[in-house]
């Protein structure tokens, strides 16, 4: 295949290494498996702009992207807008979409991986619109990234470091935010310290992701905790693959959710990581099949329980 390699220069995994050797090695085993590779290394507006011109450029039969959660779900929704395939090389902190595609965690295990794939549909996630492939936040995940970002750190032990500092520091007094949440005929209004929209059910026994990317729902999970023990436990619920079993979850499995914000300054909202505030009201749908990625041939995707 005609194979485009972009690197986000600041990922996790490629910070304080020699990012441009780390991105030709990985070329090379792209290239001893047959393909033909182009490498572009960029950073901030500038890999977001080659990624958008690599993946609706015809020179390609897919893009390979690396970087962190930012960065994969930008290059989810430009390959999804031009029916481009996409790979993902896992460079940032937890890589909870590549552990989805059953991908290897390691650089090189997973360019290795990639190289031998196939070409397959998987699901996404729309919000007001915009392609997810992970996670919509609201409450307190939001809260802990904006925490996150008034700290320093530099490669992919220290933004774990942070988001553990950041966390301690919400959850000694957390918010808690009023909702509206419609879905499958019904609403809802709750105050809630935090909710989460996923891409297809998150996965029993495991970090926070799901198992598959072809079911065709989304999960909503909605937290009715509200001391800090409280919420401690179910951090540790999502942590170990028990969310949608904690009484202090509510859950639902729907294809479809409308969320508002009550309050007049709004909740704040991740998508896929990213920082953003939700004033009004979000539209989220699963799109089957939206998305076709470049995965391990060796990952079957498990059927449905």
């Amino acid at each position: 295949m005609r194979l485009a390699l972009l690197f986000n220069r600041h990922a996790g995994a490629l910070r304080g290494g020699d990012a441009d050797q780390a991105a030709e090695d990985i070329a090379a085993t792209f290239r001893e498996a047959g393909h033909e590779v182009a490498v572009t290394l960029a950073e901030g507006e500038s890999i977001r702009a080659a990624i958008r011109a690599a993946a609706s450029a015809a020179d390609y039969d897919a893009i390979v992207v690396g970087g962190g959660d930012g960065t994969v779900s930008f290059a989810a929704g430009a390959a999804a807008e031009s029916g481009r395939a996409l790979g993902i090389l896992p460079l940032g902190t937890m890589n909870l979409f590549a552990r989805s595609l059953a991908m290897p965690t390691d650089m090189k295990e997973a360019a290795a991986a990639l190289a031998r794939g196939e070409i397959r549909a998987i699901d996404i996630g729309k919000a007001n619109g915009r392609v997810f492939v992970h996670t919509v936040g609201l409450g307190m995940h939001p809260a802990i990234v904006a925490e996150r970002e008034k700290l320093s750190y530099g490669g992919r032990i220290g933004k774990m470091l942070g988001s553990l500092l950041a966390w301690l520091r919400v959850l000694r007094s957390p918010r808690r935010y009023s909702l509206s949440i419609a879905t499958d005929g019904q609403r809802t209004d709750i105050v809630t310290a935090g909710a989460v929209v996923t891409n297809n059910l998150l996965g029993k026994g495991h970090l926070p992701y799901a198992d598959r990317l072809d079911g065709g729902v989304l999960g909503l999970y909605v937290t009715v905790a509200r001391t800090p023990a409280e919420l401690l436990r179910v951090t540790a619920a999502a942590a170990t693959g028990t969310l949608a079993d904690n009484p202090l979850v509510e859950y639902r499995q729907t294809t479809a959710v409308d969320i508002t914000s009550r309050s007049r300054r709004g909740a704040p909202l991740t998508i896929d990581g990213e920082l953003l505030r939700l004033t009004g009201s979000m539209h989220i749908e699963i799109v089957p099949g939206g998305l076709k990625v470049l995965a391990p041939k060796s990952s079957p995707t498990p059927s449905a329980e």
